[in-house]
This record gives structure tokens, C-alpha cells and sequence, in this order.
């Protein structure tokens, strides 16, 4: 009767987990600090410091999850990178969990513990 509408509108490939989470992300030019803005099981969106380049291989590292993949677009401070293996549901959930929870430090917060046990002359925390 009428034409068959597709399961994937849009350009998405996998629904998108919205959130706000410190990263890093290690590549052979170095390790950069990066904000997780969003999380798939396909991939991800960063806001990252200029130096990173389209093309570029890495490993993602958040909260205590990790991710192989490759930058495949960056425009005005934020990149797309798509991983190499897609992401078990489980680390998806435990993602959103923790962030619900705000169950992690924000780089700034790193920052300022690391001083303080300098200061203090701590070691370890």
C-alpha cells in the first residue's frame, strides 16, 4: 500500500547516550584530556583540544571503560570517533549509571586533589 519506511532514519546507526564525562583520549601524538559528550555502542562525540587530527587512532578511557577507534570528524572543538568493536550494552548502562549518579571527578577536580597532596605531601590518596 503505502512505502515501507526505513528502521534507521537520520544518519545514526546506534541511539546516543547523552552525557557530560571527563576523559582521555591516548593516541601515538600524546594523551589528551577530552569531555565525553555523548556514547553509543558505535561510537562517540568529544569535545577535544585542537592538536587531535581527523584520522587519528586512539583509545578513549572514561570513568574505568575503555574504547579502541579512530577520529573520523572534527569540527569547531568537538570530534566523532568510531570504535573499532562496538560497546556491550553493560558498559552503556554502567555509563549512564554512574553519570546519573555523578560517581566520577571532573578533570578540575583531579586537578585541585593532586595539588592539595602536593602541598600536604601525600603520595597516595
Amino acid at each position: 500500500m503505502g512505502a515501507e519506511t526505513p528502521l534507521n532514519v537520520g544518519r545514526r546507526r546506534d541511539s546516543r547516550l547523552r552525557l557530560s564525562v571527563p576523559g582521555q583520549l591516548i593516541t601515538l601524538t600524546g594523551t589528551h584530556k577530552v569531555n565525553l559528550r555523548d556514547v553509543s555502542q558505535s561510537g562517540a562525540k568529544l569535545v577535544v583540544p585542537e592538536e587531535i587530527k581527523n584520522g587519528e587512532d586512539g583509545v578513549l578511557v572514561w570513568l574505568e571503560y575503555e574504547a579502541f577507534g579512530t577520529i573520523v570528524w572534527m569540527e569547531n572543538g568537538f570530534a566523532g570517533m568510531a570504535f573499532d568493536e562496538p560497546l556491550p550494552a553493560t558498559v552503556l548502562l554502567a555509563t549512564r549509571k554512574k553519570f546519573d549518579h555523578r560517581a566520577y571527578k571532573t578533570h578540575e577536580q583531579e586537578a585541585r586533589e593532586q595539588a592539595a597532596d602536593w602541598y600536604l605531601g601525600y603520595k597516595n590518596r
